[in-house]
């Protein structure tokens, strides 16, 4: 018996090697090139540059060593992502948790109800999409990508092809935020509009960017307390997915026979480690040594989840998603943008 475990540990070991090593590989070249005097991958930083490269490797690879790479992939995708947001928690005190502040909070609370009122009215009133399809996209807009997307689909019950066509607006609309939000700190009029205040955009980038995975990457290009920030409301956003599934699983299902089982309600328990680390943290528990490599740690973690993500884009799945779903996801990309503007600005 414990020789068939041990075999069957070394065979799991096998599968996952091949996508580990493809995600490592991207995640040390990324690194080692924001090392280098190039602009713009100065401004992109190391987790949006490994996603960049992940996705031109994507398309350049064989199907089979895709094939090959899958258990990998799917395992940096999820597990390393959560132990890097999870080991993030170590860069943060409650100074920092201070800072971002009740305010923080309150933008998350409009930003998620205003999506998904808006994801909703649009999407089955103006473009005609099916209820479940726009409320799926809204959810990935709304909270925390494509996460929120998969824990949301079994709760309303949507049909299986409507989730990758909200996934295509996350990664869309995620990965032009990533882009967008590094290019628009670096400018004078940003930094004049918002009274050069890290903290302030900081909390623009948390309570309105997609994926966790994506806030980290703006983060990784902005100064420590913007990028601080920027985690600590994109968390306080992702602990909000709870109270969301279990409104919409009251909307949707109702009416439904007492005999169907009632989807089971999945809770974003690494965002909650995250929350108890910045005790961690702010009791100096760790030694410094110690502290220096779980933040490098931290960093690879991330750049392989990164990697991950970009070998699930593909541009055949965004232009099978049409032009409804995509209108809808820039119409809830420009109101994320113009909108957490606003209620940032008002409530700084």
């Amino acid at each position: 018996m414990l020789l068939q475990q041990r075999l069957q540990t070394a065979n799991r070991l096998a599968q996952l090697l091949p996508g580990l090593l493809l995600t490592l590989g991207l995640s040390l070249g990324a690194l080692l090139l924001v090392q280098l005097p190039l602009p713009v991958v100065g401004v992109i930083g190391p987790l949006t540059l490994a996603m960049l490269m992940a996705i031109l490797a994507g398309h350049l690879i064989g199907e089979r060593i895709e094939k090959r790479s899958e258990a990998g992939l799917q395992f940096s995708r999820h597990y390393l992502l959560r132990a890097g947001i999870i080991l993030y928690g170590l860069r943060i005190s409650f100074t920092d948790l201070q800072s971002a502040g009740l305010n923080a909070l309150l933008i998350d609370l409009v930003v998620v109800i205003g999506i998904l009122a808006t994801a909703a009215w649009v999407g089955i009133r103006w473009l005609k999409l099916d209820a479940r399809t726009a409320v799926l996209i809204g959810a990935g807009s709304a909270i925390c990508g494509a996460a929120a997307v998969l824990a949301s689909a079994p709760t309303i019950r949507a049909r299986q092809q409507a989730v990758p066509v909200a996934i295509a607006t996350v990664v869309l609309f995620g990965s032009a935020a990533m882009l967008l939000y590094p290019w628009l700190f670096a400018q004078e009029w940003v930094q004049a509009l918002f009274n050069n205040g890290d903290t302030a955009f900081g909390r623009l980038v948390g309570a309105t960017t997609h994926e966790v995975a994506q806030v980290t990457a703006v983060a990784a290009a902005l100064p420590a307390e913007a990028a601080h920030t920027a985690v600590v409301t994109k968390l306080m956003r992702v602990m909000l997915l709870v109270p969301v599934l279990l409104v919409l699983s009251h909307l949707f299902n109702k009416g439904q026979s007492d005999s169907n089982t009632p989807a089971k309600l999945p809770v974003p328990w690494f965002a909650l480690v995250f929350m108890l680390l910045p005790l961690v943290n702010s009791l100096d528990l760790l030694p410094e040594q110690l502290l220096a490599l779980l933040h490098q740690l931290d960093q690879l973690f991330l750049a392989m989840a990164m990697a991950a993500l970009g070998f699930a884009t593909r541009l055949s799945a965004i232009r099978a998603a049409g032009w409804k779903p995509m209108i809808l996801g820039a119409l809830l990309f420009a109101l994320l943008l113009v909108g957490g503007t606003g209620m940032t600005l008002l409530l700084s």
